[in-house]
């Protein structure tokens, strides 16, 4: 992924190195965007630019705006601009809106941000996650808001409106490049799932008395499962793991898992199974099935999710964004805290529960964001 940025940043190898493995790959269409060769939808209308970064979670934000605008400004035409393409992300949250563009979005030389600015003729620009496109900001004379946008290396011109998504990114940007400043919110907290239905927990079968669920890195993967397998716990419960560095990649391969959830028949499983969870549509199952949690690597969709879900979650990492949970990294450290869980339904039950109200709190946070987000985009 860094390389992937670094090719839509503004130094000039880089860029170059991209364009010619894009041109290498046959895929001249993202050649041609990184060099601003962009055609905005030919309806009449003024014109807002999403412009997001290349993770999955900039990306989704991104669909996001562009819906939210859509349903705020039927007037305007909209262009979504990517820097890394999920086309299950797409698939999933993408509506077929009327006056859109969706595609591979420029890099930031000042050449290409002079072209691209002269064919898009924006009215405004929000920026969903990525780092902040310095050139682009400097060029443009339209308002910017940058939405959970990385905090920028160097000076960079102020931006009209600033969300960040936690408090060490409000602190990462210089108070003088941010305009209405509005508090931290994690818009991960808004796209993941607020109440799912404890259907995995009946599927799997009256044998498994309980369920857990780890989700961590391939690297951490080994020693887990090892400590997993000493505990005994596979008499009587399952598993549940899943993997953070592979967060849109259904079909990923975890080694000693028993079954992946995407060849599972929805059959009865026998204690002691290890179900790799390979599509995280399944996490939300999972958060609320889960006797306990554990997020030895807690990315921003599994943090809120498995908060949302109301189990006791701890984590491997303490995060950015503050959470009631307790930190653990090791895998005999979780497990003896999943002990004392196991027969304390009250101390399950205060811990979720505390885990639900931090997750609303965010929410809340996060629709009052995008509410005065989206006022500010009526008001251009």
């Amino acid at each position: 992924m860094a390389d992937e940025a670094a090719g839509y940043g503004d130094r000039l190898l880089p860029v170059w190195r991209a364009i010619w493995k894009d041109y290498r790959k046959g895929d001249g269409s993202r050649a041609r965007a990184r060099r601003g060769f962009l055609t905005p939808p030919g309806d009449r209308g003024r014109l807002i630019w999403v412009k997001a970064g290349g993770t999955p979670e900039d990306v989704r934000l991104g669909i996001e705006l562009l819906g939210a605008v859509r349903d705020k400004r039927h007037d305007v035409r909209i262009v979504l601009t990517f820097e890394q393409d999920y086309p299950a992300l797409f698939e999933r949250h993408m509506q077929p809106f009327r006056k859109v563009g969706v595609g591979y979005g420029p890099c930031d030389r000042p050449r290409v941000v002079r072209r691209v600015l002269e064919r898009f003729q924006p009215h405004g620009i929000l920026l969903a996650g990525g780092q902040p496109p310095a050139n682009l900001l400097r060029s443009t004379a339209v308002p910017v808001i940058a939405v959970n946008t990385a905090p920028p290396v160097g000076t960079v011109p102020a931006v009209a409106g600033f969300w960040p998504v936690d408090a060490k990114a409000e602190q990462g940007w210089p108070p003088e490049a941010r305009g209405t400043t509005l508090p931290p919110a994690d818009p991960q907290a808004r796209f993941v799932e607020a109440q799912a239905d404890v259907v995995l927990r009946s599927l799997v079968g009256g044998r498994v008395e309980r369920l857990w669920w780890w989700h961590g890195t391939a690297g951490d993967w080994p020693a887990w499962q090892a400590a997993w397998q000493a505990s005994g716990w596979g008499g009587t419960d399952i598993l549940l793991a899943s993997l953070h560095d592979v967060p849109e990649a259904p079909r990923s391969e975890l080694p000693g898992a028993d079954l992946a959830i995407s060849g599972w028949d929805r059959s009865p499983l026998a204690p002691g199974t290890i179900l790799h969870l390979d599509d995280r549509r399944w996490l939300a199952a999972a958060a609320s099935a889960a006797h306990a949690v554990h997020l030895a690597a807690p990315d921003r969709q599994a943090l809120w999710q498995g908060l949302a879900g109301g189990a006791a979650v701890s984590l491997g990492e303490a995060p950015d964004a503050k959470v009631p949970c307790p930190v653990l990294d090791a895998p005999d450290a979780v497990l003896g805290a999943w002990n004392d869980l196991r027969d304390d339904p009250a101390a399950r039950r205060q811990q979720g529960d505390e885990a639900r109200r931090r997750f609303w709190e965010e929410r809340r946070q996060v629709d009052a964001n995008f509410d005065a987000v989206l006022q500010q985009v009526w008001d251009w």
